[in-house]
């Protein structure tokens, strides 16, 4: 995807990435001028109250940003905080073994956040990715007799203890097979009419963002956006923490 970039000479190095593609740009008096398309455009005009759109096209405003503290030890992400005029939205995955196949990732939109004393504080939720079947979200319920429209009959009595309706049910090759509608004796009712073999082994997942796995890796990525057309300040993002402590 082609960028334009920019040079910081502050900091003497090219500082940031932005969406927007000028056919000619020029700084004059401390103000950047760009051209597209035969029609002059002024940037940095702070009287302009609509953010974040170059040449009629509506832009989000992105950044990303790795967290590796204490890189050789695993590490839970709890909480965040922000620093700035306005929450954003927030994506966070983690990594273990590489930094290609992300192990856990979750989300927070702008609305969850608590505005203290200026600043923004928020809390992660857990793992969303479905397939996740070693947190405590997970339970096994049994093998499968006989399927009746959306009855499904198992050969031992259901676990009260742990399923609950609303619950979603997968088969043993991970494939959701429908969310739990009621449960009795041996008897489960789903909101689909499956087709199962019998002996198939059933397990229930609760919501995973309340009771998955937690955020958990060596390191972070973390992506804030803020998708709005009023003025962005964020001066610093700060990511809590907390060291593993394996059984």
């Amino acid at each position: 995807m082609a960028n334009t970039i920019t040079y910081d000479e502050g900091v003497k190095g090219w500082t940031s990435f932005h969406s927007f593609i000028p056919d000619w740009a020029q700084k004059l008096n401390n103000r950047l001028f760009t051209t597209k398309g035969g029609q002059l455009y002024l940037h940095n005009d702070e009287d302009n109250s609509l953010r974040n759109n170059f040449y009629g096209v509506q832009y989000p405003t992105t950044i990303k940003a790795i967290v590796n503290d204490f890189p050789s030890e695993i590490k839970f992400a709890k909480t965040i905080k922000i620093e700035g005029n306005k929450p954003f939205d927030v994506s966070i995955k983690s990594y273990i073994s590489d930094e290609t196949t992300f192990v856990t990732r979750t989300n927070i939109t702008k609305d969850l956040f608590t505005e203290k004393e200026g600043l923004f504080h928020a809390f992660f939720r857990r793992n969303e990715i479905s397939s996740d079947l070693t947190a405590k979200n997970v339970y096994g319920i049994g093998r499968v007799d006989t399927v009746d429209g959306s009855v499904i009959t198992m050969l031992t009595d259901i676990p009260t203890a742990s399923i609950a309706i609303g619950d979603t049910l997968l088969n043993e090759a991970q494939v959701e097979i429908g969310i739990i509608q009621n449960y009795s004796g041996k008897d489960i009712i789903v909101d689909t009419t499956p087709i199962i073999a019998t002996n198939t082994f059933l397990v229930g997942t609760k919501d995973t963002r309340i009771e998955g796995s937690e955020i958990r890796g060596y390191n972070f990525e973390v992506d804030l956006i803020d998708d709005s057309a009023t003025r962005t300040e964020i001066f610093a993002f700060n990511i809590g923490l907390s060291k593993s402590h394996p059984s």
